[in-house]
């Protein structure tokens, strides 16, 4: 898929997001950036061994990826590359296969190229809210 289409599908209309890190502190990246896409309608999905069955922004927490309860669009990845292999495994055990978003700060040069060898489209070292507010524009 060719990141013009994979943005206009589902960067600029709202889409199904696992946000991998989230946290219910409203001082972390991730949480702003939740909060933006919340405002725009998109359907978010947190997920966090450390908050399981808590609320974030009025979404309880999943555990890990086998726990969302749907499928998703992308799969937004927070956390570094030293914590990611429970991720990478999950992922791998999927039965589709949703864009993996690593967002600045979890770039994972060896995985990215794993993952788009097993299929996976890879976005890195973007921020999802950043292109959005820059891509879509039009459509806020």
């Amino acid at each position: 898929m060719s990141q013009d289409k994979f943005i206009r599908d589902f960067v600029c209309q709202p889409s199904a997001v696992a946000v991998v890190g989230a946290s219910p502190s409203p001082g972390r990246p991730v949480s702003g950036v939740m909060a933006y896409l919340v405002d725009r309608g998109f359907r978010l999905f947190p997920v966090n061994p450390a908050y399981a069955g808590q609320k974030i922004l009025g979404m309880e927490c999943a555990s890990g990826l086998p726990e969302v309860p749907q499928k998703v669009d992308i799969v937004a990845l927070f956390i570094a590359a030293k914590n990611q292999a429970t991720v990478l495994r999950d992922l791998r055990g999927m039965t589709y296969r949703p864009v993996v978003w690593m967002q600045p700060g979890a770039e994972n040069p060896e995985a990215e190229r794993e993952l788009e060898s097993e299929g996976f489209t890879v976005v890195s070292g973007a921020c999802l809210m950043m292109i959005h507010r820059t891509a879509c524009a039009a459509s806020d």
